[in-house]
């Protein structure tokens, strides 16, 4: 970008949030599944991909660097990839290799490797080596201690160059330590069983992010570079930024750089930056409209800049990318369809266009690999265009009487972005799709919660039963591959899954002395376990001590004097009877209720 305003716990710790989810259960109807179903997701496949890991685990075990940081670092930056890095920002370098390593960074590091700087831009195992080297150096400055995961936040937002610490917090946080978190494959595993304390380390809050004004899925991080529009908005720009999310978004809300764009795309598509209102004028291109550059197209705005009229997409990942993740290319494309919706803007090749198109002269991006026909194909069909019903998605919809429970067609049918299943989108629903688990009907609140936890990429996965209603005939829910959502009228939808959904099942479901849901599973305020309250009481989980339940004047108590953060800890017993009560087993003691007196006693063990 050339313009100016005037110019045209790693592994196991963070793994924790997860691990009550780890034992999927059978659905509580004879009428689905009942064998686990195992799938093979794109974007974990990707992650997990295992065919650098002896270049990681040498240049981590020479270098005292964990090796599974350095993937989850190279998975974020590049996606392993060998990438050679051409600039999009001016004042920003170029990166290259699969550390996404400036020119400098690559000198220094292969300085301390023993390699030359040409070697560590050009051999992967150099490359590896140098950045390993790098980070280590940082590690000594930083006095990181090198057996806590999260000690190594600080040297890994020294190596990712960014200087915003907005940017940096979220280049560590919500990508490098959510990549470690997801997992990496066998170099997690091996980092989870390393002994060194991974378990006890909690996540950083991060603060609750506002929606963006122009397109609500997006998070508001306003940026001051942009000017008013001097006219309305008739093409979209597709950028890549030539580098990673964090570090692309960060720059572009630098007042420093004097660049901007109005959107950025994470590359797993789950997360979206709004940094400019589309009704104002992003610094995002630095061409003079030429028609001769867009076959033709628009010749009127001949002489104007580009950045009048134009609303710009940047995208993680860079020109060389050989792969675009379907995720990202699906959030992409979700923007494109309400941007163009909104604008009144044609979705075809001279309206939506890549920004080496208008600069071909210094710009190739998004590069020869960007997937436009599947692209506009998702924005048309997101935008309700081309909504075509076939296969058993069609025979689901005319088995449920689709018209009548699920309205019209708005979306066509259309690849998940994990690449495993196919759905389409109705007024009032959804029916997902996959090869071993058929064709499923998501409606209501239950599809609005599903949405909500992210779809079949949540903890949850694809749906396993349509929509159903309880046996007591007061609730509905679906059973998913992980888990379950449950409504009723008056609580609202909430979910359910792993070893507490376990436990709710075996204890009767809805029908149980708990009752149905009132919360989502959530992290305890000591980070260690996991729990969901129920209308009559909880249930309470961690690795150590299983899922067990609690309710009645025994919760009461319990919750009076500080939940686990008291002197008895977490359940270790569901509530059993006693002579002349009932009973719950803690940690460190245990809770008695007199059933004569409805009075509750304390006893340590």
């Amino acid at each position: 970008m050339k313009n100016r305003p005037g110019i045209v716990m790693l592994a196991a710790s963070l793994a924790l949030t997860q691990a009550c989810g780890t034992n999927e259960q059978q659905p509580r109807s004879s009428a689905v599944p009942t064998t686990q179903v195992e799938t093979l997701r794109t974007e974990d496949s990707a992650r997990e991909d295992e065919s650098f890991d002896a270049l990681f685990q040498e240049a981590g075990e020479e270098f005292e660097v964990p090796p599974a940081l350095l993937k989850s670092l190279s998975f974020v930056q590049t996606r392993y990839q060998m990438v050679e890095g051409a600039e999009e920002f001016e004042g920003r370098p170029a990166v290259h290799g699969m550390m996404a390593l400036t020119r400098t960074q690559l000198e220094e590091g292969a300085k301390r490797a023993g390699v030359t700087a040409e070697q560590a831009r050009t051999d992967a195992r150099s490359h590896v080596r140098a950045a390993a080297a790098l980070l280590s150096r940082h590690a000594d400055a930083l006095k990181v201690n090198r057996t806590l995961a999260a000690s190594w936040a600080p040297a890994v937002a020294e190596v990712s160059g960014i200087q915003d610490e907005e940017g940096r917090r979220s280049f560590v946080h919500n990508e490098v330590f959510r990549v470690a978190r997801l997992g990496v494959g066998t170099l997690s595993k091996e980092w989870a069983t390393s002994g060194q304390g991974l378990a006890e380390e909690k996540l950083e809050q991060q603060p609750q992010a506002l929606a963006g004004p122009d397109y609500a899925p997006a998070v508001w991080r306003p940026s001051s570079n942009f000017n008013a529009r001097p006219m309305g908005v008739k093409m979209v720009v597709i950028h890549t930024c030539e580098s990673s999310y964090s570090g692309c978004w960060s720059w572009l809300t630098n007042t420093s750089s004097q660049v901007s764009a109005h959107y950025v795309v994470r590359e797993d598509g789950g997360e979206i930056s709004q940094l400019v209102r589309e009704g104002s004028r992003a610094w995002h291109i630095g061409a003079t409209y030429q028609c001769s550059n867009n076959s033709g197209m628009e010749c009127g705005l001949n002489g104007r800049s580009s950045n009048d009229f134009t609303v710009g997409i940047e995208h993680g990942g860079y020109a060389s990318t050989v792969n675009w993740p379907v995720g990202q290319i699906d959030a992409s494309a979700r923007l494109l369809c309400d941007i163009t919706r909104d604008h009144g803007i044609p979705r075809d090749r001279y309206h939506v266009v890549g920004h080496g198109k208008l600069q071909p002269y210094d710009r190739t991006d998004p590069g020869a690999n960007w997937p436009w026909t599947d692209y506009l194909h998702r924005a048309n069909a997101h935008c309700g265009t081309a909504c075509v019903l076939m296969g058993d998605i069609k025979a689901k919809y005319d088995a449920v009487n689709g018209p009548v429970l699920l309205g019209r067609c708005q979306a066509g049918e259309l690849s998940t972005p994990d690449g495993v299943g196919r759905y389409n989108h109705f007024e009032r629903g959804s029916i997902y799709w996959t090869p071993t688990l058929g064709a499923h009907v998501v409606v209501g609140q239950i599809r609005i919660k599903w949405e909500q936890l992210g779809w079949e990429r949540s903890v949850l996965g694809y749906p396993l039963t349509d929509e159903l209603t309880t046996p007591d005939g007061r609730g509905r829910y679906n059973h998913f591959q992980n888990g379950s959502i449950y409504w009723t009228q008056e609580l609202g939808a909430w979910e359910v899954h792993g070893n507490i959904r376990a436990k709710w099942e075996q204890l009767g479901w809805e029908r149980s002395v708990l009752g149905y849901p009132l919360t989502d599973e959530t992290t305890t305020p000591d980070g260690v376990g996991r729990f969901n309250h129920f209308q009559n009481g909880s249930i309470y989980w961690t690795p150590t001590t299983g899922a067990h339940e609690v309710h009645g004047p025994i919760r009461a108590k319990w919750e009076s004097l500080g939940w686990e953060r008291s002197a008895l800890g977490y359940p270790v017993r569901d509530e059993y009877a006693v002579t002349g009560g009932r009973e719950s087993e803690f940690q460190k003691g245990f809770l008695t209720l007199n059933t004569a007196t409805n009075t509750v006693t304390v006893r340590m063990k």
